[in-house]
């Protein structure tokens, strides 16, 4: 019995607040920014400035300020998801007292 409840896997009680890894970041970051109106606005007149017909300046600057947002956002989003994740190492390596029968 007691070597049963040696081998009996514990659940763990960890804390994962954060929404990314370093995999997921770039295509979770993105689905999130794109689900806003306005960018998704903006992309479509930045690409509709490279059709020759439409274009009123240069396309390259018309995705200047498009891309400036994203990076900013995706930035901000990423300082935000790693102070999530320094509390969330915090707190998971405290200490804390254990009751058994």
């Amino acid at each position: 019995e007691v070597e049963k409840s040696k081998k009996a896997v514990l659940a763990s009680n960890r804390l994962k607040t954060t929404k990314y890894t370093a995999l997921s970041f770039l295509p979770k970051n993105l689905f999130e920014q794109f689900h806003r109106l306005a960018n998704v606005y903006f992309v479509f007149i930045a690409l509709l400035n490279f059709v020759p017909a439409v274009n009123a300046f240069q396309p390259e600057l018309a995705l200047a300020p498009v891309l400036f947002i994203l990076a900013v956002t995706a930035i901000k989003d990423l300082w935000e998801d790693y102070s999530r994740y320094l509390s969330d190492k915090e707190i998971n390596h405290m200490e804390c007292l254990v009751y058994s029968r």
